[in-house]
């Protein structure tokens, strides 16, 4: 009864079409095409900005950008829709776009169909959406967003991009454990006398060879490590590349489900 109860409540409410984009600003293509259908059909709008790489390590710059294209992106759909006289709602979420849908489609909302925009992944939605999903195709000039649109480019593969922050911590690190290690270099070469005094004493002073040369091997270890990742060079990847083609390996020979649900595309 109380799952009847609430699909009942959630039947009353308007027909909803969730409308998804991972940019800040959402192409003009798919707010014109999210507009047209709900004016025709009596529905209103969820517009979702799914932020994909909250967690990027630029020190929150894409995050800030992210959001400042949002804010954009909103008032220019407000427009289109006032136009028409479409209600329309903004939410912005944060994590992998199949898991966002999903949780929008099975909130209170009465959402009918979700509309993707472009440089999302079709397979990627559809595994996850209880509704059908369309995908609006079309050029960058019909988008007008050459230089609207936010991307996150990753490195090409062998190139290490480091962020300035990283680097001047790095160098920082570099500067600091080098220190150090010279530091200890001269103070036991610089008072051989006493070192030898304590350092031949037997009993607990037997500990201090050892503390020494631990903390050479630490000072030195750190300086090294920040010395080469200053430079941009990293250790061995191999490693983590084989458990990725084992992965793939293992994916690769699962059994495939077939997918029957509507998929569409939609030409602007």
């Amino acid at each position: 009864m109380p799952h009847q109860n609430c699909t009942a409540m959630k039947l009353a409410k308007p027909p909803c079409i969730l409308v998804v984009t991972r940019n800040g600003h959402m192409a003009e293509p798919v707010m014109d095409y999210a507009v047209n259908v709900a004016e025709r059909m009596k529905y209103s709008i969820l517009a979702a900005h799914i932020n994909t790489l909250p967690f990027y390590r630029d020190g929150g710059k894409r995050s800030n950008l992210f959001t400042s294209a949002m804010q954009e992106s909103i008032a220019l759909f407000e427009d289109k829709a006032r136009d028409r006289n479409v209600a329309v709602e903004h939410i912005g979420d944060a994590g992998k776009i199949g898991k966002a849908i999903k949780r929008l489609c099975h909130s209170d909302k009465r959402i009918e169909f979700v509309v993707i925009d472009q440089g999302i992944k079709l397979d990627e939605v559809t595994t996850h959406s209880p509704v059908p999903v369309f995908t609006v195709n079309y050029t960058r000039k019909q988008a007008g967003l050459e230089r609207k649109t936010f991307h996150t480019h990753p490195p090409k593969k062998g190139v290490h991009r480091m962020s300035t922050a990283s680097k001047k911590r790095h160098l920082q690190n570099c500067f600091v454990f080098g220190g150090l290690t010279a530091a200890l270099y001269a103070a036991v070469f610089t008072n051989q006398e006493v070192v030898m005094t304590y350092f031949t004493k037997g009993g607990v002073f037997a500990l201090l060879p050892v503390a020494v040369v631990f903390g050479v091997s630490y000072f030195h270890g750190n300086f090294t490590s920040s010395f080469w990742s200053a430079l941009g060079i990293e250790g061995s990847t191999a490693t983590t590349t084989k458990k990725a083609e084992v992965r793939k390996e293992t994916a690769d020979t699962a059994p495939a489900r077939k997918d029957t649900r509507p998929r569409a595309q939609v030409n602007a």
